[in-house]
């Protein structure tokens, strides 16, 4: 893929501290807040959104040299990296899946399912409001300790990939819609060259890594994710990274739940002057209110502690949703974390607000009626009070953000 000159990859700000003048809006101010034309103020991103589909090939896309376009083979198990885009059988027969196709009216064929998906994405990230870039994430299949990737689990099966999507289906969005979407890669370290589809997916435009290691089967501890982190930093690439429990995707490598492991590896790096900026999805929160919180709370050690001054952060998605609003209340309390905090929607999973109603107050009904998730968890965030350094802070640590503004070259 051919390598574009762009001069601003790297995040333009130092590593951050606290914000030295917080903002915080009103709740009369809160609907109010959404961008203007010539607003010089930082632009809001949800660095959190999934892009998936059932069963899709892109036939025209530009792709990247590690993701060919792959032959269906007759009379074989299919294999994730067969699609651009795929869920597994297993994951359709989960209860999340069933139900959330139930509610939403989803059809049952694949490519009526693609369509209905793609129109979903149409109306819950076109519209116009605080968010205006929203963060597209690829997702790269499971791999066994060689590195293989195994075929599409079915009910039963206990190891594979419930989710797939390409670097190369993502970019391509990116670059078709460069005015509202980003690129968030995801390359697995155990696979071949993974150092180096690292830097090509960089080059490409990615403003961030994307991993979720009790699904893909990522041990932060290997040398080849080692390999992958020290490259990270070089870069100045994120990576954004899901550590505590999983409700969507099966949890198939339970042994990387925790986010301690982590916190580790990164203590190690960080003496060496090697460690990446790290974001660790829905701050490793449990996925009921009474679940095991540990990874929660070591991280808010951490952020609070040991890394106050390193490049560690949190994002909130998914925490507006109805069984992390408890989460998302009291983090919206802890004022001295918000600079540690980045706004995600987790999208598509659907906001709770109900949930939050009382403590939303008068701005229920106008939140409620905004059309967009996203936007609707962007205006929640606000009217909870959290500090506007928590929108913001996406945009002084993401790079390449204005890399598909730019003409290809080469």
């Amino acid at each position: 893929m051919p390598e574009q000159s762009v001069g601003d990859r790297r995040p333009t700000a130092p590593l951050p501290g606290r914000s030295a003048s917080p903002t915080r809006l009103g709740a009369s101010q809160l609907l109010l807040a959404t961008p203007a034309s010539g607003d010089s103020s930082p632009v809001i991103i949800d660095l959190h959104c999934h892009y998936a589909f059932a069963a899709l090939r892109a036939s025209s896309i530009e792709r990247f040299s590690f993701e060919p376009q792959v032959a269906v083979r007759a009379g074989q198990p299919a294999h994730p990296t067969e699609y651009d885009s795929c869920l597994s059988p297993r994951l359709r027969r989960r209860l999340v899946w069933r139900a959330a196709r139930r509610w939403l009216g989803l059809p049952e064929t694949d490519r009526e399912l693609d369509q209905r998906l793609g129109d979903h994405y149409e109306r819950h990230l076109g519209p116009a409001g605080p968010v205006e870039r929203f963060v597209l994430l690829a997702f790269d299949a499971a791999r066994d300790e060689r590195g293989e990737c195994p075929p599409l689990p079915g009910p039963g099966d206990r190891f594979g990939s419930d989710l797939y999507t390409s670097n190369s289906l993502v970019r391509d969005a990116c670059r078709r819609r460069a005015d509202r979407f980003l690129f968030g890669a995801s390359v697995h370290p155990y696979r071949p060259e993974a150092v180096a589809c690292v830097e090509e997916v960089f080059a490409g435009g990615a403003c961030l890594l994307k991993w979720m290691p009790l699904h893909q089967n990522i041990d932060i501890r290997d040398p080849r994710t080692l390999g992958v982190l020290r490259k990270c930093a070089q870069l100045g690439l994120p990576l954004l990274v899901h550590y505590g429990p999983e409700f969507s995707l099966a949890t198939q490598c339970p042994q990387y739940r925790s986010v301690r492991p982590l916190l580790e590896v990164l203590r190690g790096l960080r003496a060496e002057g090697q460690m990446p900026c790290v974001i660790v999805a829905h701050v490793a929160t449990p996925v009921m209110p009474l679940g095991d919180q540990d990874s929660h709370r070591a991280l808010l050690d951490a952020l609070t502690g040991e890394f106050a001054d390193a490049p560690l952060y949190a994002d909130l998605a998914a925490l507006a949703t109805w069984t992390k609003a408890g989460f998302l209340s009291r983090l919206a309390r802890r004022q001295e974390l918000h600079h540690k905090l980045l706004f995600g929607s987790d999208f598509p999973i659907p906001p709770g607000l109900a949930r939050l109603r009382w403590k939303l107050g008068r701005n229920y009904r106008q939140i409620a009626a905004v059309q967009s998730w996203p936007q609707q968890a962007a205006l929640a965030v606000r009217c909870l009070g959290f500090n506007e350094i928590v929108l913001h802070r996406a945009a002084e640590l993401l790079p390449n953000l204005r890399y598909f503004d730019q003409p290809a070259t080469g």
